[in-house]
């Protein structure tokens, strides 16, 4: 599982700080753009040629993609398999590379316009009310995951950058038909082949390690067996669930009165529009011809035609033309100034009377419904009023537990014993940078407290989304290799599969050398205690139906001289010998109508090699360090 996510999340590239991948929009909303993010934070992850990368980007992008592969997994990942998977690792090493490609995108001179990215955010569904962008929703959205805006559209804007060279550098790649030919016959030869298997696990029992041979093969494969920098933890979680009484409807009522401007609700109107762009450069014959065909829309709308079909069929807005130009329910702040004056002028079932100028162009605005302004009601109101109300009272009543029973754990000799005593449920966990705790979730906030306690050390109540938490630091332990009474079952473990497999090995080899001398493949085989098996007609493209052959099984055989022994192919636990029987070539008629696929397939496959050729160079070049030491890129 571990070696399958790993080799997964090696595929990922550049995960955003939030995934958030939909595009739909308009390209009429208002949205504050800016290309200068600030940094509050002092505190520096790394630095490519100068440019300084901030611990927080790190610790967003790594939660991040902890939570994608949590998704993906629909398991918890534990600090320890994230450091197993090399997870900080390539988090660092993708942003370190991050730096690389957009610096030299800057020097290329390729630049990311505030209409680009406000185009960009505005396709946002997570943005999105009633189906179109909402300035609010999207303040709302990034506080909720603790973004500034401006770091936010920061990150925009060199996703944006990176997508514009990464197209620049594949698009000059081309593929010959000699090499759609060759890979062709490659992916459609086929092969018969004859294998033969040998378990190393029942090996595994007959196996014995003394005591003596653990220090040094620890020694040998330190790499194997450090742990990160880890802090042993008791801790109680006081959940703000369930910590007070009802919230009553009068209760609810009475917040209702007290606050009733909170639920008035401004006028909202629903809005459609044809949209006519002028070019960037704007003025002139392109401007002219632009206004004019807005005004032939409106005097064909108001002589009767259907609005919505004229958006379907003159509108350069993609984002809504199909929907007959219908933006939905917007309101007031929601719309570029020149849009939103118009289309608040008119009323229900006008038209503007002539084109309306935006920086996007002119436009024809129809507007199809009104919600006038008014006050929710109580009874609509009242279970968000009450959800409101309890959650406060709640968080508040688990406050004040946790600022009562923290004096008493702090002064505690047994934190475990004090914390039964006082009703509550003790928990340990060895805690890892980046880590979750069970009941708490991940925080930064949790995390930098567990990092600046002492040994001995109790936290004040630390509050997460579900409740507080308080915090006492048992043991902290540094990183580097536990001592060996505590990795002895582990190391005892890889010894004995490192001697099965030198075992197999050597007796695949023998195998190969009685084969060697022209004995039958299967009589052999057997005769030497190792299963056997066939693999019948089957290419690259088409691989064997039913056969309990692995890939590299498989793989082996194509890649085998007809007639000939392959090397010991090791899958898993299990160590084969092939011997490929036959090959068949490829029928050539076949070809033709393979072509255009195979031609994608090999385009795709040509621009990623040259993509990462590119990026490599770029890296080698690159004056990278982390936590000031300096950095070399790996493949």
């Amino acid at each position: 599982m571990i070696t399958r996510m790993r080799e997964y999340f090696r595929s990922l590239k550049f995960v955003l700080l939030i995934v958030i991948v939909a595009f739909v929009g308009t390209s009429v909303v208002y949205f504050g753009g800016g290309s200068n993010a600030r940094n509050d934070s002092p505190n520096v992850m790394a630095r490519v040629n100068g440019e300084e990368i901030p611990v927080e980007r790190f610790r967003r992008m790594q939660a991040s993609v902890v939570q994608a592969y949590e998704q993906i997994t629909r398991q918890r990942i534990t600090p320890e398999m994230a450091e197993r998977m090399g997870l900080n690792q390539q988090v660092i090493k993708d942003l370190l590379t991050d730096a690389v490609i957009v610096q030299a995108a800057e020097r290329e001179g390729i630049r990311v316009s505030d209409d680009e990215l406000r185009a960009r955010v505005q396709e946002m569904k997570e943005f999105q009310e009633d189906g179109h962008f909402s300035r609010d929703r999207y303040l709302r959205v990034l506080r909720q995951v603790r973004l500034d805006p401006t770091d936010f559209e920061k990150e925009m804007r060199r996703q944006l950058v990176r997508r514009k060279i990464e197209n620049l550098v594949k698009n000059g790649v081309k593929v010959s038909d000699e090499e759609l030919r060759q890979t062709y016959a490659a992916r459609n030869e086929r092969v018969r082949a004859l294998w033969a298997s040998l378990d190393t696990r029942p090996m595994l029992a007959q196996i014995t390690v003394a005591d003596g041979d653990l220090e040094p093969y620890v020694r040998a494969h330190q790499a194997q067996f450090t742990r990160p920098e880890r802090r042993r933890l008791e801790y109680v979680v006081l959940s703000a669930r369930g910590q007070s009484q009802p919230i009553t409807d009068a209760e609810a009522e009475a917040y209702y009165n007290e606050h009733s401007a909170d639920f008035e609700t401004p006028r909202r109107a629903r809005i459609a529009h044809v949209l006519v762009r002028v070019p960037p450069v704007g003025g002139g014959e392109a401007e002219s011809k632009s206004k004019a065909k807005v005004e032939d829309v409106i005097k064909r709308a108001q002589a009767g035609e259907d609005f919505a079909k004229l958006a379907r069929e003159i509108s350069e807005d993609s984002s809504n033309a199909s929907q007959g130009g219908d933006l939905g329910f917007v309101g007031a702040g929601e719309l570029v100034p020149q849009f939103e004056e118009a289309a608040f002028a008119l009323k229900k079932g006008e038209i503007s009377p002539a084109p309306v100028r935006t920086p996007f162009g002119y436009h024809a605005i129809k507007v199809l419904d009104v919600r006038e302004a008014g006050r929710t009601p109580f009874k609509e109101a009242a279970p968000r009023i009450k959800q409101t109300l309890q959650a406060e009272r709640n968080e508040t009543a688990a406050r004040t537990k946790a600022e009562e029973v923290r004096p008493k754990l702090q002064a505690a000799k047994e934190f475990a014993a004090e914390a039964r005593g006082l009703g509550l449920t003790p928990l340990e966990s060895v805690f890892t940078r980046g880590g979750t705790l069970e009941g708490a979730g991940r925080d930064p906030q949790i995390e930098e407290t567990i990092n600046g306690l002492s040994e001995g050390g109790v936290s004040a109540p630390i509050k997460t989304q579900t409740g507080y938490v308080i915090v006492k630091l048992r043991q902290q332990l540094p990183a580097g290799v536990p001592p060996l009474a505590d990795i002895k079952d582990q190391v005892t473990e890889a010894i004995k599969r490192e001697r099965a497999e030198a075992t197999a090995t050597e007796r695949a080899k023998a195998l190969m050398a009685s084969l060697g001398k022209g004995g039958d493949f299967v009589t052999t085989a057997k005769a030497d205690g190792f299963g056997t098996g066939e693999l019948d007609w089957y290419s690259r493209a088409e691989p064997p139906k039913g056969s309990a052959a692995p890939p590299p099984v498989q793989l082996a055989a194509l890649e085998t001289p007809t007639g000939q022994l392959s090397q010991p192919v090791k899958a898993g636990s299990v160590l084969y010998v092939v011997k490929t029987l036959e090959r068949q070539p490829p029928d050539p008629q076949q070809f033709d109508r393979q072509r255009a696929e195979l031609e994608r397939q090999l385009l795709d496959q040509k621009r990623n090699q040259i993509w990462e050729g590119w990026l490599q160079a770029h890296r080698n070049s690159a004056k990278a360090e982390v936590g000031g030491q300096p950095y070399t890129f790996t493949r």
